[in-house]
């Protein structure tokens, strides 16, 4: 084949492909993209297991302290885009729920229930009322957390009072933290499980020292994401020391 024969088809092959792409781009939007990108099967080694049919022993018949510590130490131990070792990954799919999906493991029975995971799928809601007592001072945290899992921006949301009803005179700072992880699809061929956000709402007074309420959205941006897990804590310091109260 002589030289400009060759120049030829290569010439036509780009256009071709540049056809496609502009085609492609005019008549679907980046958000349909993506909606066809998420279409696709989800590999078997991220799709969601109830508890029960977890392997590795640390993931096994867990209390809810010890359900939330995993999350806290997970969360902590891993840097953004990072791919949890199995162990991690599936606890994840265990303890927490993908968003906008039919598939709900049997234990999730409902988020107003007393016994509901603090894990949430969608736009979802929980309220709580904790109470504890720590060095002379007693407190009662209530309130209600949300959490919103769109394609694109997802944001989640905190409504919540601390309020000291014993020994508020050894109070010295007042403060409630809204937590926020997102898990999702890591690695180069996105086979993995990972985080992809994890963030904080954190309001605190050293002035208020009988109550002190928080009401505050935060929005991110995340692709891919498939699991979420949102909580919420007052930290309380007084002349002695402090302590912390989770909603969860």
């Amino acid at each position: 084949m002589k030289r400009s024969e060759t120049f030829g088809l290569v010439v036509i092959g780009y256009a071709l492909l540049f056809f496609s792409i502009f085609s492609f781009s005019g008549s679907a939007s980046a958000e349909e993209s993506h909606k066809i990108l998420l279409e696709k099967p989800t590999p078997a080694t991220i799709k969601p297991i109830e508890p029960a049919q977890t392997t590795f022993d640390k993931n096994q018949k867990l209390s809810k302290r010890e359900i939330q510590e995993r999350f806290s130490e997970i969360n902590a131990s891993y840097d953004l885009h990072e791919p949890f070792s199995p162990e991690d990954a599936e606890f994840i799919r265990a303890y927490a729920t993908i968003p906008n999906a039919s598939f709900t493991p049997s234990y999730m029975e409902s988020l107003d229930t007393p016994d509901g995971s603090s894990t949430f799928t969608g736009s979802n809601s929980k309220s709580f009322d904790k109470y504890k007592s720590s060095n002379g001072v007693s407190l009662n945290f209530y309130g209600k957390i949300y959490s919103d899992i769109n394609i694109f921006t997802h944001s989640y949301r905190g409504n919540v009072k601390s309020k000291i009803y014993r020994g508020s005179s050894k109070v010295r700072e007042i403060k409630n933290v809204i937590t926020n992880t997102a898990y999702g699809l890591v690695g180069s061929s996105g086979t993995y499980v990972g985080i992809v956000y994890k963030g904080s709402i954190v309001s605190s007074s050293k002035y208020a020292r009988t109550s002190w309420s928080t009401d505050e959205t935060r929005k991110y941006g995340a692709v891919g994401v498939i699991y979420t897990h949102t909580n919420a804590y007052s930290k309380i310091t007084t002349t002695t020391g402090t302590f912390t109260l989770y909603a969860f």
